[in-house]
């Protein structure tokens, strides 16, 4: 199959013979796909039980006629108001004990029992009705799951869920989440109520009991996970085409690694800001793949300008098709948008698309599409489903996500994906590959294993982690590690917890700076860097210490260390490093890893893919300025271009070269 080039076609928003001309405008780009049915239930329910396929039958013979692959959506994700109106309770209830009355979107509750027969029949249907069709290449549910419910159907699901996950012992859940603490011990069941503004959670967010909102936060993503699972099984009784629903990156709500192993393939939406660094796209891009280690499908993206940011800037010359290819080079496998026309009206009617509101291809936008379009079909298949194959792993863990931004303390500026991003960013700067992953993954496949800020942790994942070292593996974490269980109870005995043996220290404090203050950091009297947010008042047991504080109370106390533990060591970093410091500490790193470094400063991105029949290597100029850069494949071809490449690559911005080996 060729690479999918497409995104969301809403052909309802507009007069049926507009429709071919759409097509005749898009098929020249290159378009060769369109997601559809997004958000269609009104049209094809009109009433409850009343169902009319006749505009999707139309659609659907449209894009046959016209040779597209079609993303079937089951239009789960945005509710008739008849349903919203009949069954009120449907609709979610907020935080604040406040019930919705309709409209928006992604909204419906996950525990409503009217809502799940209500989709049950809609996506029934929908599978009988289009099985068949030969131009459907995935089946797309829903839309963007996100958000929580509070509702009194929640309420009930939740105790039962409850009763699952510590089996049916209330005695379990007063142990677990320290029910003692303000007069909170459950004699009965009906007492569990969700953690909500109007209950049991500060007006901050910040929970009263974080093992009752950290399992809150588990069943909500289930919850959810329900539904997408239901959906897909409905499918899946009448078609064994790949099903997928649109991730959103790093996004809070739920735990996408375990949604990943219900999936066919991982697909997202990828709306980087005007001032989001190219690095943490990247990481993006490998938090996505890294969520199946799989290759992704880029289901949503903008052609030029988004229309719901503080400040939606166009997208510079060539700087879309940059985006793509980097989507790509990150493992990518399609490369579509949102949305294919620009709507009239509505709160996305400033959104760009494919076929602009001046429904010319002839415009600056649509000439880069063209180009694109056509690079895109004749790239080779073997590429689409390439493997990215890195030597480090950084772990991403919802439950250390949720638990971390639940901690009333040490500091109120933690914020998680940032702590994660910070390593990223280092490993992307000397042009080392990273695969993002779970703590359940394979250890063994990576040189080095990079956890930060891994609050929760266990028993299981501490044997996993020792084993690993011992045999030979690198292991780095930092502050906020080891710190408590899964149900935010804190380990005794002394931080970090039951990480103490392979990091070979211990400590009993950890300081809290101000926004703008700064420790300095010293290694041999030399200053190597700062330090802020948090200090970890590390005490060396078996440790070696790399580095110590300077010029406060606590500078005898170690900030950097590194432990040798059987055949591999273990790194621990106490504070969050400024550049200079993190430099220091990545060489330590880096160093006994093994692992090669490009520290050549420019803003151009290098990374590989591996197929069954090449190697790919991707050169991607990431700014607006002309780049030089060695080519780290001479006399390779480029795809792009179908012409060897010289020693020496002059890249123009936002330009992009993809070297076959």
């Amino acid at each position: 199959m060729a690479i999918l080039y497409g995104g969301d076609y809403n052909p309802e928003q507009w007069p049926e013979d507009t429709w071919q001309n759409d097509w005749d405008l898009m098929k020249p780009v290159g378009i060769n796909s369109a997601t559809i049915n997004v958000f269609s239930w009104a049209l094809l329910e009109p009433e409850e039980g009343k169902f009319d396929f006749s505009k999707l039958d139309k659609i659907v013979h449209l894009l046959e006629k016209n040779h597209i692959q079609i993303v079937m959506a089951t239009a789960t994700g945005a509710l008739p108001f008849w349903m919203t109106n009949k069954y009120p309770q449907i609709n979610r209830v907020d935080t604040y004990g406040r019930r919705q009355v309709g409209g928006k979107r992604e909204n419906a509750c996950p525990n409503s029992p009217d809502f799940q027969r209500l989709a049950k029949e809609l996506v029934e249907q929908l599978a009988k009705r289009y099985s068949k069709v030969d131009n459907i290449a995935y089946w797309h549910i829903s839309n963007e799951y996100n958000g929580y419910c509070y509702c009194d159907n929640c309420a009930k699901a939740f105790r039962t869920w409850l009763k699952k996950e510590y089996h049916d012992d209330l005695e379990s859940i007063n142990h677990a989440w320290g029910t003692n603490f303000w007069s909170h011990t459950y004699h009965s069941w009906d007492e569990i109520i969700p953690p909500m503004r109007i209950g049991d959670t500060y007006d901050n967010g910040k929970p009263v009991l974080s093992g009752l909102d950290l399992a809150y936060r588990r069943f909500q993503s289930d919850s959810l996970l329900n539904n997408f699972k239901m959906e897909r099984d409905i499918i899946k009784k009448f078609d064994n085409r790949p099903i997928t629903t649109n991730l959103m990156g790093s996004q809070k709500d739920l735990d996408y690694f375990k949604w990943a192993k219900e999936m066919d393939v991982a697909s997202w939406d990828n709306y980087p800001s005007f001032d989001t660094p190219a690095s943490f796209t990247a990481m993006q891009h490998d938090l996505m793949r890294g969520v199946k280690a799989k290759p992704f499908m880029l289901m949503e993206q903008t052609p030029s300008q988004q229309n719901w940011q503080p400040f939606n800037s166009l997208k510079q010359p060539n700087q879309m098709r940059m985006l793509s290819y980097q989507a790509m080079a990150h493992g990518a496998k399609t490369i579509q948008f949102f949305q294919l026309k620009q709507a009239r009206n509505g709160s996305e009617k400033l959104h760009s698309a494919v076929i602009s509101h001046s429904l010319s291809m002839e415009t600056r936008v649509g000439k880069e599409l063209k180009q694109l379009g056509h690079e895109l079909a004749q790239l080779p298949e073997d590429l689409a489903n390439a493997q990215n194959n890195n030597q480090v792993g950084i772990i991403f863990d919802w439950n250390d996500y949720w638990a971390l931004e639940d901690c009333m303390g040490p500091t109120k500026n933690l914020d998680y994906v940032q702590e994660v991003f910070d390593y990223y960013r280092a490993f992307y700067n000397r042009k080392i590959g990273v695969d993002m992953i779970s703590k359940a993954s394979d250890f063994k496949k990576y040189k080095l294993i990079v956890a930060p800020s891994m609050y929760t942790n266990s028993p299981e994942v501490t044997k996993k982690i020792e084993d690993y070292v011992e045999n030979g593996g690198n292991f780095v974490t930092d502050y906020m590690s080891g710190i408590a269980d899964k149900d935010d109870n804190v380990f005794l005995g002394g931080y970090p917890g039951l990480l103490k043996r392979v990091l070979g220290l211990k400590f009993d404090e950890t300081d809290a700076l101000p926004f703008d203050h700064q420790n300095k950091l010293v290694a041999d009297r030399t200053i190597i860097g700062k330090g802020s947010l948090v200090c970890d008042l590390i005490q060396p047991v078996t440790a070696h210490s790399l580095a110590k504080y300077s010029g406060v109370f606590y500078d005898d106390n170690s900030v950097l260390t590194k432990n040798h533990f059987g055949r591999g060591y273990a790194f621990y970093a106490g504070s969050k490093l400024d550049d200079s410091a993190m430099n220091f500490f990545m060489q330590n790193i880096l160093d006994q890893s093994g692992i090669k470094v490009d520290l050549t400063k420019h803003d151009v991105e290098i990374v590989k893919r591996t197929g069954q029949n090449d190697t790919y290597t991707f050169v991607i100029n990431t700014s607006d300025q002309v780049k030089k850069v060695s080519n780290p494949d001479p006399a390779a071809i480029d795809l792009l271009t179908n012409q060897e490449t010289k020693d020496l690559l002059e890249l123009k911005p936002f330009d992009v070269l993809i070297l076959k080996k």
